[in-house]
C-alpha cells in the first residue's frame, strides 16, 4: 500500500512541477514582449506603485515594510545610476569606460545594471510587498515619521552622491537629447 500512495505522491509531484514550468514560461514570454515598450512598462509599474500607496494610505500601517520597499528602490535606483566601470584617478580601463576629457572617442554610458532589469526588480519588490499587507503580522507598530526622516536623508545623500560622480566624470546615464544616428537612406 505504501507502494501506491508513494506512485501517487510522485505523480502530483511531478504534475505540479510541469505546471511551474509552464507559468514560468508563460511568464517570460509576457517579460520578453514587455521589454520594447519601456513607457508602458513604468506606467504599469507607477500603476502598482500608487495601488500599494492607496492600500498603506486605507489601512494606515505597514510602515515598516514600506519603509523597507522604499530602502530597496532606493538602492536599484543607485546602482542603475552608477556605471558598469568605476573610472579611478590616473588609470584608463579596458572595455566599457566613461568618457573623459582627455578622450575625444564617444564611449555610451553602460549602466551598472539594465533598465528592465531594475523594473522587473522593482516591480518585484513592490508585489512582495503588497502581498505582506495582507498578513497582520508584518504591521508593526513605529513612529512613522522618524522613518520619513530617515528615508528623505539617505535619498539625498545617495543621490547627490551619484550627481556629483556624474558631474566629475561628465556624463549622463539617459538618452534623452542624445544625438542618434540617422541613414542616410
Amino acid at each position: 500500500m505504501s507502494d501506491q500512495a508513494t506512485g501517487a505522491d510522485v505523480f502530483r509531484s511531478a504534475k505540479l512541477t510541469s505546471l511551474q514550468a509552464r507559468l514560468r514560461q508563460r511568464w517570460q514570454i509576457l517579460e520578453d514582449k514587455s521589454v520594447p515598450h519601456r513607457i508602458a512598462r513604468w506606467i504599469a509599474f507607477g500603476s502598482l506603485l500608487l495601488l500599494y500607496m492607496f492600500r498603506i494610505f486605507s489601512l494606515g500601517g505597514f510602515y515598516v515594510v514600506t519603509y523597507g520597499m522604499g530602502i530597496h528602490l532606493l538602492y536599484l535606483l543607485v546602482t542603475y545610476l552608477t556605471p558598469l566601470s568605476e573610472p579611478t584617478e590616473g588609470s584608463e580601463t579596458d572595455g566599457a569606460s566613461l568618457p573623459s576629457a582627455s578622450n575625444d572617442e564617444f564611449k555610451p554610458y553602460v549602466p551598472k545594471i539594465m533598465e528592465f532589469k531594475v523594473w522587473r526588480s522593482m516591480v518585484r519588490v513592490v508585489s512582495i510587498c503588497f502581498f505582506l499587507t495582507l498578513f497582520d503580522i508584518f504591521d508593526i507598530p513605529v513612529f512613522w515619521p522618524i522613518l520619513v526622516i530617515y528615508f528623505i536623508i539617505l535619498f539625498v545623500t545617495q543621490l547627490a552622491g551619484r550627481l556629483q560622480h556624474m558631474i566629475k566624470h561628465k556624463y549622463v546615464p539617459w538618452n534623452a537629447k542624445k544625438p542618434r544616428y540617422v541613414s542616410k537612406d
